[in-house]
């Protein structure tokens, strides 16, 4: 299967280390994935905002990304539970005929129009067409040939350390009709971090919002700090050693919000780079210094030299 990298804004803007750790587990020293870029990728855009303010625009602007990947023939990899959510969510809407038609509308002022992947039906001449596939990089790593390799990958065994994950809120409930994971149960990142060796703990209100969803950490960032510091607080009473989340977006509140309440933070990485640091990448261009919360500690628990800030 070839699969389209869709890195989104939080990663390339503030995080540009999980963009290596993606690249590094997928490409050739890792999993040996069939991946490549599309350039021309823009914004997903944000479901929190573009969605729930302007839905034409937020459908356009999904379905222009999705007709890159249609003409490339990929299914898209997100890294991004928002861009997961986005992306989704689009190919649903556009299934609908008259929405695909309206869309296709304004798409053809850039040349474009959405269809599709064509497929030929078994044993006749008919076509028909499937949507463009979006996947969760936590859901192509979760099979189970994949999980295997990654099983047999691990050169840093991350063993002592706790894992307190935080899965997030688009993971959880992308669209109305679709799902990665059990919404009440998920497990998916919690097997990851246990095939790397580490220990998955389990804390009050795990499936709570980190505080900054639906556009609360662009407009009340008070409020969305003190949901954090609720879910920090449950995190800490577990001594987790870092928090683990398939999503940047998350990663930036946990990261950024902190500081408001504590002094002794806990480190904050994304899924894809931690499994980067147990399968051996070059620690250096993980982007660890530019986390906020010092991930130092974390570090010298498994036995790695420290990254400068």
């Amino acid at each position: 299967m070839s699969y389209a990298y869709f890195f989104g804004c939080v990663i390339p803007s503030r995080y540009p280390g999980i963009e290596y750790a993606v690249r590094w587990v997928m490409g050739p020293e890792g999993l040996k994935l069939d991946v490549s870029d599309i350039e021309e990728f823009s914004c997903c855009p944000v479901p929190g905002i573009f969605y729930s303010t302007d839905r034409d625009t937020w459908l356009a602007l999904a379905a222009r990304n999705l007709c890159l990947a249609q003409k490339n023939k990929s299914e898209i990899v997100t890294v991004c539970n928002g861009c997961f959510s986005s992306l989704l969510k689009a190919t649903e809407y556009l299934s609908e005929p008259k929405v695909m038609g309206q869309t296709n509308k304004v798409l053809s002022k850039i040349g474009m129009k959405y269809t599709g992947i064509p497929e030929r039906v078994e044993g006749s001449n008919r076509r028909v067409f499937r949507p463009v596939s979006v996947r969760h990089f936590v859901g192509i790593v979760h099979t189970d040939e994949t999980m295997k390799a990654l099983s047999e990958s691990i050169k840093r065994p991350l063993k002592n350390i706790k894992v307190a994950v935080h899965y997030g809120c688009h993971y959880l409930r992308p669209t109305e009709n679709t799902a990665i994971d059990d919404p009440n149960d998920p497990i998916k990142v919690d097997d990851i971090v246990k095939i790397l060796g580490a220990e998955s703990i389990e804390y009050d209100d795990k499936l709570a919002c980190c505080g900054a969803g639906g556009g609360v950490r662009s407009h009340i960032v008070e409020l969305a700090n003190a949901l954090t510091e609720d879910k920090f607080k449950n995190i800490s009473n577990e001594n987790a050693d870092v928090i683990v989340t398939p999503c940047p977006f998350c990663l930036l509140q946990f990261d950024t919000a902190q500081k408001s309440f504590t002094k002794r933070g806990i480190p904050v990485v994304h899924v894809a780079q931690l499994m980067a640091i147990a399968m051996g990448a070059d620690l250096s261009k993980l982007g660890l210094e530019l986390h906020n919360v010092s991930c130092n500690p974390l570090l010298a628990k498994i036995g790695v030299t420290e990254v400068s800030r």
